[in-house]
Order: structure tokens, then sequence, then C-alpha cells
């Protein structure tokens, strides 16, 4: 039949036994040892992250991996929820898993003897593809699901209660300065920096900025020897940004016009405007060229209501929706009164620095500029590491004192300034040690330039020496 037919093109291994290379990258995601951790635990896999983020690849290399393990290939399928070889017909997962079952595995669901891993990439094109895993799942048939989307709301709305307790969620967002450097000297130039990786602490600065520092501390002469391989890096980063995808052209003109038609247009159009049925799409674009252009400023929804033309309801949701879609990162000024948080005004930031040269056009970015785009950056590793162990990322503005970054991690807080300067003065952070005042933050910390300290309770880090 044509669907096993469709399968098996995709499936490529249950005949090779191993994955097409050009599905493979040649350096694999800090994300992915997270997908591998829980391979043999029950619970579903959900991969969650904007569009072209490198999602597919993730489950590729992961079933490279499970290949390697010496897992049956005939075990493990994969297929998109947006291939109209295979759901041109209202086809449901269940039509699917079932040809597979019976015409690949000859077995039913209830005689699976070895565990068969199911990847589904794009999940939420299926309709009442909740209904089919929920199923399948409390059924506890021998199966592990390993799905996809590329937005939190559209994939898990209306299903989040029915699959309480069934999901294992990994964000995939854009890269860090870390991640980048990997990717860049596999791809682009070979500039020896293996050995600084291998001096890179292991956790993130965001979990203990004490103990990163002292890690650096130990072997601040030898990083030394990196800085300028690093800065050249680091100018690349904040052109070009976090996507994976930047490896795969050497022509820095196509992969803006690639990021601009691709990864901001279309998904724009295909993950918002045609998921909510937007009826005025260029509301949307001009809200994300006014973030882009004012990114790291604080707002309210009737400033930009008003400077729009439009009204606030709309321009909170319309918010909302990039924020879901991983476009913008909104961030709430810390108070310990909730009800202050949601009266207070909120900043926004666009989440990669890539996206925002895209929609501005900068084509080099002047040094003024770059500070913004450090804590844009800052901002994005910040949710990341929070998204990851359920904490929540704030700014904090009081009686005219700030601090970029609060992260709550409800036993303690982290306040962060982005100084990304050569010189940072004490003058520099009133707002981070009234803040630490106030709330008796144990540490702050401070990213700099070239800056690497530790002094009156407060940790200074060079951005480059960040590796996630």
């Amino acid at each position: 039949m044509d669907r096993i037919i469709t399968l098996h093109k995709i499936n490529r291994w249950w005949v090779t036994g191993k994955v097409d290379s050009p599905f493979l990258y040649k350096v694999v995601r800090d994300e992915f040892r997270d997908i591998t951790a829980l391979l043999e635990d029950k619970r579903i896999i959900s991969l969650i992250g904007p569009r072209r983020i490198g999602k597919s690849t993730l489950m590729y290399q992961t079933i490279n991996y499970l290949l390697d393990a010496n897992t049956n290939p005939k075990n493990i399928l994969l297929f998109s929820g947006d291939d109209p070889g295979l759901f041109s017909n209202h086809e449901t997962v269940y039509d699917i898993l079932n040809d597979y079952t019976k015409e690949v595995l000859h077995q039913d669901f209830e005689t699976l003897r070895d565990r068969v891993y199911i990847f589904i990439d794009e999940i939420h094109f299926i309709k009442d593809w909740q209904l089919y895993l929920k199923s399948l799942y409390d059924r506890r048939y021998n199966i592990k699901f390993i799905i996809s989307g590329s937005s939190s709301i559209h994939l898990f709305e209306g299903s989040r209660e029915s699959m309480m307790g069934r999901l294992d969620d990994i964000y995939i967002l854009p890269l860090s300065i870390g991640q980048f450097t990997r990717f860049y000297t596999a791809y682009k130039e070979d500039l020896g920096l293996d050995a600084f990786c291998v001096l890179q602490p292991t956790d993130s600065v965001f979990a203990n900025p004490e103990e990163y520092y002292k890690e650096l501390n130990q072997n601040k002469y030898k990083l030394a020897g990196f800085e300028s391989a690093m800065n050249k890096i680091t100018k690349t980063y904040l052109l070009c940004g976090g996507y994976p995808e930047y490896f795969d052209t050497d022509n820095l003109m196509i992969w803006r016009k690639r990021l601009t038609e691709d990864i901001i247009s279309r998904g724009l159009y295909r993950d918002i405007v045609s998921i909510y049925k937007i009826k005025n799409p260029e509301i949307l674009e001009r809200l994300l060229f006014y973030i882009a252009a004012n990114s790291g400023s604080e707002f309210s929804y009737s400033s930009i209501a008003q400077t729009l033309g439009v009204d606030s309801l709309t321009i909170s949701s319309y918010m909302n929706y990039l924020s879901q879609a991983f476009f913008v990162s909104v961030c709430n000024n810390y108070s310990p009164n909730v009800g202050k948080v949601i009266r207070k005004n909120k900043k926004i930031y666009i989440s990669d620095s890539g996206v925002l040269n895209g929609i501005l056009r900068n084509y080099e970015p002047s040094p003024e500029s770059e500070g913004v785009q450090v804590e844009n950056c800052t901002v994005q590793m910040a949710r990341n590491y929070s998204e990851s162990e359920g904490f929540t990322v704030y700014f904090w503005r009081s009686n005219q004192q700030e601090a970029d970054i609060i992260i709550d991690k409800k036993f303690g807080l982290t306040p962060v300034e982005v100084k990304y300067r050569n010189t940072v003065l004490e003058k520099d952070l009133k707002g981070l040690f009234s803040f630490i005042k106030t709330y008796e933050a144990k540490t702050g910390l401070v990213i700099t330039k070239n800056y690497l300290q530790k002094k009156e309770g407060v940790i200074y880090i060079p951005f480059w020496m960040i590796h996630k």
C-alpha cells in the first residue's frame, strides 16, 4: 500500500541499518543527552521549539544512537505530521501505526515483545493526535513515543490536561554561545578550540555562579589564550544567531535570505497566522518589527497598541502568540506581590540575535548595539536554563534602580546584570547591589566583555566564557 511505501522511503535504516549521513550534524547539541537519558522511561518525550531549530536532526541523531546500541532497525519508526504521502485522506496516528505494526513488524500492539520507538515530527498537524497517543500510552504497550512541535501553545492547546503525567518536555531553543562555538569549529574554521571546550564547566553559569567562576578561575591563564578566537566567534554569533542551519552555507547573504524568508516570514504565517486564523497579519508583522527595534526596552500593552493603532487585547494576544512560537521573550518586573507583577510594565526581547538582525536588516551591527544583543542572548540562555528547571525569568526596576535579569529559583533569587564593556565600575551596578540588599540575594552575576573576577559577593564573567 502507498503509506507503507512512503514509510519505507523515510525509514531507510530498515534496510541499511544506519541513518543516512546528510541527516546527521557533525556536532551533537546538549539536549541530545537529555533525550537519550529518557529513552528507557515510559513517558512520552516532547521536543518543543521554533521551526528550523534542529528538532528533526535531534530525532535522527537519537535514532542513530539507538541503532548503535543494537536496537532492531525495524523497531524504529519515524514520520512527520505534515507529510502529504501519509496524510492526504485524513489519516490518523492510529492508521499509520496500525499499518506499521502489521506490515513491517508483523505483530499487533498487544503482542510487541521488544520496545518500539516511534518518532513523530510536527505532530501538531495531525488531527486529534493526543487522543490516540493517550489511548496507546494508557494501554501500556511496549512503545516509546518521541514527538515534536513548533509551538508549545498549538502543540498542546486543549490537550495538556489529557496528557498530564505522560509527557517529558525538552525545549530546543537557539544555540548558546558555547554550543555555537562547537558548531563553528566543526563547520567553519578550526581555531583550535577543542581544549577551550574541555576547560568549560559542565553546569550552567546560572545554576551556581560561584562554582562556575571557581572552575574558570582555576584555568584563567589557559583560557586567556583563547580570547582572540572567541571574540571572532562571538561577533559571528551576535550577527548570525543560534540557528544550526546557518552552518549549512558559507554565504552570509544566502543565510540572511533564508533566515528572513523561511524562519521569520514562513514561521509567522505557518506557525502563527494559519494556526490562530489571524485576520490582519500585517499588524503581527508591524508588532514584530516594533519589538526588534525596541528589544530590551520596557513596554505596556496599551502603549504599543496606541503606537500601532490597535486595541490592547489584540497586542496582548499577538504578543502571546509570538512568545509561544519562540520569536520573543517577555519578562515581568519582579515583585513578591503577584498583583504588582501583573500591573507593572514588562520587558521584551527578540529571542535570537540573528532573527533580530534579519528583521532590522543589520548587516554589520555597531559596537553600540553589541551590548543590546549580548543582553538579548543572555536573557535567552537564562530562559533556556530556567525552562528546564521550572524556574521563572524576570527583570527588576524599582525607584530608578534596575537589574537586567532575575532568576526566581523558588528557593532563592539570582540577579544578573549585563555590562558588555572593557571596564565595569561599581557605580554601573547600583541596581544590582540594590536588589541584592533588598531581597538578600546570595550572589550577583555580571556578564562582561573580558573581565573575570569575584568581588564583594558579585561574580564577573566574560560572555565568551559562558557555554550555556
